[in-house]
C-alpha cells in the first residue's frame, strides 16, 4: 500500500512539475508574442507612402494642368491654328521644376505663362513672360548663369529677356536686343559692345535650349513623371 501511495505521490509531483514547466514556457511564449515587426512594417509602409505622395505631388499637379490645357483651344483673335506645348525646367535647382506653357504653330511660338509648385498646388506665377504674337524663338539657359532666357526674333532684330524665380513671381531682371547687321547691341535699352551683350545673355554656341514638348499622355508620363 505504501508502495502505491509513493507512486501516486511521485506521479502527482511530476504532474505539478510539468504543469509548472508549461506555465513557465507558456509565459515565455506569451512575452515573446508582442513582437514589433508588424508595427514596424506598418510604419515603414506609411512612411514609404507619405514619401511617394510627397515625391509625386508636383507631378500630379502639373499633369492635371497639362490635361486641362490639352482640352482648351490655344487660338486667339490674333493667333490662330495653334496648340499648347510645354517646357519643364528647374530654375532655382531645388529639385522641383517650373512648368512653362506656350502656344505653338508651324515652328513659331508664343510664350504664355508659367507655374510653380507651392504648398501642395500648382500656382500660376506672376511674370512678364507672355508674348502676344507667334515668333521664331525659344527659351534657353547658359552653363555659367542663373535663371532662364527668353529669345525671339522679329525680322532683323532679336529680343532677349532674362527671368529669375522669386517667390510667386518670375521676374524679368534684364532685357536686351541686338541687330548685328547694323552693329547694334543693347542691354536695358543702353548701347553696349557685342562682348558685353554676350556676357549678359551668353554666346550663341554655349546656349542650352530647353525643349518644347507636345502635350500628350506619353510626354506627361515620360517627362513629368519621369523627371
Amino acid at each position: 500500500m505504501k508502495k502505491y501511495i509513493f507512486l501516486i505521490g511521485t506521479l502527482a509531483t511530476m504532474l505539478i512539475a510539468l504543469t509548472a514547466c508549461q506555465d513557465i514556457y507558456g509565459l515565455a511564449v506569451r512575452h515573446a508574442e508582442p513582437e514589433r515587426e508588424p508595427a514596424q512594417e506598418a510604419y515603414a509602409q506609411a512612411t514609404t507612402y507619405d514619401e511617394t505622395v510627397h515625391t509625386n505631388a508636383w507631378q500630379e499637379a502639373y499633369a492635371t494642368k497639362l490635361n486641362y490645357y490639352a482640352q482648351q483651344p490655344a487660338a486667339t483673335a490674333t493667333i490662330e491654328a495653334t496648340e499648347w506645348r510645354f517646357i519643364l525646367h528647374d530654375i532655382n535647382d531645388n529639385g522641383t521644376p517650373q512648368l512653362f506653357l506656350a502656344r505653338y504653330h508651324d515652328g513659331l511660338l508664343s510664350f504664355y505663362t508659367a507655374y510653380s509648385f507651392e504648398d501642395g498646388n500648382a500656382i500660376r506665377l506672376k511674370s512678364a513672360l507672355c508674348v502676344n504674337a507667334l515668333f521664331d524663338g525659344g527659351m534657353y539657359i547658359i552653363p555659367s548663369g542663373t535663371g532662364v532666357f527668353r529669345y525671339f526674333t522679329t525680322g532683323f532684330v532679336s529680343q532677349y529677356a532674362k527671368f529669375e524665380f522669386s517667390g510667386a513671381s518670375l521676374a524679368r531682371t534684364v532685357s536686351g536686343d541686338m541687330a548685328p547687321s547694323v552693329d547694334s547691341f543693347r542691354v536695358n535699352a543702353f548701347p553696349v559692345t557685342e562682348e558685353e551683350f554676350e556676357n549678359t545673355f551668353g554666346r550663341y554656341d554655349e546656349r542650352i535650349w530647353l525643349v518644347l514638348h507636345e502635350i500628350t499622355e506619353t510626354n506627361i508620363q515620360d517627362i513629368i513623371f519621369g523627371y
